[in-house]
């Protein structure tokens, strides 16, 4: 009996064999690209939940699985002191922390280029910040909303899963948002212990999310540092990110739900550092000529049982590329699943705006064709 896309994915994550090669993809940047319209950042009521109907249409449209995102699955609860602010000023998004020791503001830039909110001011800019980022983080609860979970799951039905996402760790929050990655390395270096308890106040209140994100009705749980090798090298990775890795994957699989992580960077290293943390698998793998690693080398240094998601290079979508390069590289990636069943095709990350969904629906059709021996 063929299986729907959320089944296939849901056999892929928890190790089984599913009838065929699950097809994956995330369409949103692209619809973003092409009259979609802005997106609201920062948002966790579903506050984007109007442009939904035309994604999910554009899913039906070429058959990808989708991970339906309407924000995230709880609430911050912040302490005595802390005033939150966050919106729309002018031409900016902000962000914004009041406290007793100080006031920190991140601050983006809507660009018509990337179709995405570029951070153009970031929250920590001196040693002195780190410790605002403490107070906040020290007096953090947080509460879960497992009935906008139940409202997303009905939208996306057997389309794909509802994306129920950890928050970074303390590490990944300070190089993709608060920071920066050039201000972060200057840390380690001058100030390496308001650094380190920056990062322990962050990973200590983030893992009260991955904890209320597993007890409740998740399928899988979804983690992000957006990690690169070229940015958080595998030595650097076991210094300042490992533990708190595997502390995630312990609660997750306590409850039984596997933790993905996102690569969506260079992958050398990173794959077998993950997976040695207990880590499930990895979403938005791109391998070589874009990537560093071919298909094989990232299974052989992954492991067998560690699930690949991604394997079609973006820009492979683009008809810049011939289409016959994009075969080959579909094919490449499907042949992995020879060696294990743990493997899911998508677009390494998302399909850019210059994307042909037509090709979007012919690396569905491929993978529905790949049966496994």
């Amino acid at each position: 009996m063929k299986l729907t896309p959320r089944a296939r994915l849901l056999a892929a994550y928890r190790g089984e064999r599913p009838d065929a090669v699950p097809a994956l993809a995330d369409l949103s940047y692209w619809h973003a690209g092409n009259g979609g319209g802005k997106f609201i950042p920062g948002k966790t009521d579903g506050a984007n939940r109007d442009k939904v109907d035309a994604l999910l249409a554009l899913h039906r449209r070429t058959g990808a699985a989708i991970h339906l995102n309407l924000g995230t699955f709880y609430r911050e609860i912040h302490g005595a002191g802390v005033q939150v602010t966050s919106g729309i000023r002018g031409e900016h998004y902000f962000h914004r922390f009041e406290t007793p020791v100080g006031t920190v503001e991140e601050r983006r830039e809507w660009s018509d280029v990337s179709f995405s909110w570029p951070i153009v001011h970031h929250m920590i800019q001196r040693t002195e910040d780190l410790r605002v980022i403490r107070y906040v983080f020290e007096r953090i609860a947080y509460a879960a909303d497992w009935e906008l979970f139940r409202q997303v799951d009905a939208r996306v039905g057997d389309l794909g899963l509802p994306l129920v996402q950890v928050p970074y760790t303390g590490m990944g929050f300070l190089m993709s948002r608060y920071a920066g990655v050039e201000q972060t390395v200057m840390f380690a270096l001058d100030a390496p212990e308001e650094l380190q308890a920056t990062l322990d106040a962050i990973n200590t209140a983030h893992a009260q999310v991955c904890r209320l994100m597993a007890e409740g009705p998740s399928q899988v749980l979804f983690h992000s540092d957006n990690l690169s090798a070229d940015v958080q090298s595998p030595p650097w990775f076991q210094r300042y990110s490992a533990a708190h890795f595997r502390r995630m994957a312990g609660i997750a699989h306590e409850h039984g739900k596997p933790l993905i992580t996102h690569i969506d960077g260079r992958l050398r290293g990173l794959l077998k550092a993950t997976r040695d943390c207990g880590v499930d698998g990895a979403d938005a793998v791109t391998p070589a000529p874009w990537g560093d690693l071919m298909p094989h080398e990232c299974r052989a240094e992954a492991g067998p049982g560690y699930v690949l998601s991604g394997g079609v290079p973006p820009d492979s979508f683009s008809p810049r590329v011939p289409l016959r390069t994009f075969d080959a590289q579909v094919e490449t990636w499907l042949a992995l699943r020879h060696t294990s069943p743990a493997l899911i095709i998508a677009p390494g990350d998302q399909v850019p705006p210059d994307g042909v969904l037509e090709r979007v629906a012919r690396m569905v059709a491929a993978a529905d064709a790949a049966r496994y021996d």
